[in-house]
């Protein structure tokens, strides 16, 4: 996959992705158009060119900055320092630590929440021991998911080394999948996540899932959605 370069994902170009590099692996942006025409970042990319992050404000400017989680926060000084009028928002159980680590001050989801409008969700499932958010946003086509760190698409062969051993033994592995080893740090439940997120995915037409980590899925996502999370 193409590092650092957008890719929109439906047809009004409100809602976009960008797949960064962190060093052992890739992670993936998504930024989602708000009703004020600004954008809401979701795991702002970390080591982005000017360029990638110029491109982006050539479509909107950007208001809000969301770790999604208290470990995707390596890109927030950066856009902060880019877009100095964005605010910074994490999970409040999230914001000791990813201060700690950007050395900037976060605001909590329920400050974001009055921000996003009619077609953007930002959701902590249930069954979490410490948060990782979905997003969802409409669109035109149908609805598109930011998937957090439990659900991951990667090819075989990607990542480090490392990673991918410790995933394979706790039974994860390559392709669109729920992943378990994420779940060590988040779940204390999981059949309680996966069927609050199975109802959630199901009520709107499906047409892409952004992983956390790994490829965008389209195509038969709400089958192959409703499969790994049964």
């Amino acid at each position: 996959m193409a590092l650092y370069q957008w890719q929109a994902l439906d047809s009004t170009g409100n809602v976009q992705m960008l797949t960064y590099s962190f060093g052992p692996g890739t992670a993936n942006t998504m930024a989602v158009k708000l009703d004020d025409g600004t954008f809401l970042v979701v795991s702002p990319a970390s080591h982005a060119p000017e360029a990638a992050l110029d491109a982006l404000a050539k479509h909107g400017a950007v208001s809000a900055l969301l770790a999604p989680n208290a470990f995707h926060h390596m890109g927030q000084a950066q856009w902060r320092k880019h877009f100095p009028n964005a605010v910074s928002y994490a999970p409040e159980d999230a914001i000791p630590r990813v201060s700690k680590k950007s050395g900037i001050d976060y605001q909590p989801i329920s400050a974001l929440q009055p921000r996003l409008g009619s077609h953007v969700q930002v959701i902590a499932p249930h069954g979490l021991k410490s948060t990782d958010l979905l997003v969802h946003a409409s669109t035109p086509e149908g609805a598109i998911w930011f998937g957090g760190d439990l659900i991951s698409n990667q090819a075989p062969g990607e990542g480090s080394v490392i990673f991918r051993a410790i995933s394979r033994l706790v039974g994860g592995g390559p392709g669109y999948r729920y992943n378990p080893l994420a779940s060590l740090l988040y779940l204390k439940d999981k059949q309680a996540w996966k069927a609050d997120v199975r109802a959630r995915m199901g009520r709107e037409r499906l047409i892409a899932v952004v992983p956390a980590h790994g490829h965008v899925a389209t195509g038969e996502v709400v089958a192959r959605t409703q499969e790994i999370l049964a």
